[in-house]
């Protein structure tokens, strides 16, 4: 009996401490957790502040200049290789 007794005592003891580590090992976990949660709560809020701003519209009207400029330049690029093949077979000249 007393045999019964010991084992029964290791194994008792032996699960309070694993379900001690569990919950200790669970609440830093949530701590983690909640702390990870409110800097991207933080970061969501300065994110849309920053989209709502002047300066996030001014920077996509440059873009849309930007873009209209780089077409410009594709036409006028065009309208050289077009030119530059004329000048080639007009004079029989072997240009690459």
């Amino acid at each position: 009996m007393k045999q019964i007794d010991t084992k029964l005592i290791v194994w008792v003891i032996t699960v309070i401490f694993l379900a001690g580590g569990g919950w200790w090992t669970l609440h830093d976990v949530s701590a983690d957790v909640a702390q990870i949660q409110e800097t991207l709560d933080g970061q969501e809020s300065e994110l849309t502040i920053h989209v709502a701003s002047d300066g996030h519209i001014a920077g996509e009207s440059r873009i849309e200049k930007i873009e209209a400029s780089q077409d410009e330049m594709g036409r006028d690029i065009k309208s050289l290789m077009t030119n530059q093949s004329a000048i080639c077979q007009a004079t029989g000249a072997r240009c690459r």
